[in-house]
């Protein structure tokens, strides 16, 4: 056997990518990728005034959003 096959569409990939990591063939990897593009540029806010756009992975992230010294 000398591909390996996708986890999603069940087609066959090259045996070299699974070797390097990859579970999907490049067609569901690029789909899977865009999915997780839109969902990432949803959790984006300036972390602080005039502070460029960041991503926010967890609530405690949110909670501290503007928040500067010891103003509660």
């Amino acid at each position: 056997m000398s591909d390996a096959i996708c986890r999603f569409c069940g087609e066959d990939y090259p045996k070299r990518r699974m070797e390097l990591g990859y579970l999907s063939c490049l067609d569901c990897g690029e789909k899977s990728a865009e999915k997780e593009k839109a969902f990432k540029a949803k959790c984006t806010a300036p972390a602080f005034n005039k502070g460029a756009y960041t991503y926010i992975s967890s609530t405690e992230q949110v909670k501290g959003i503007f928040k500067c010294g010891d103003y509660k």
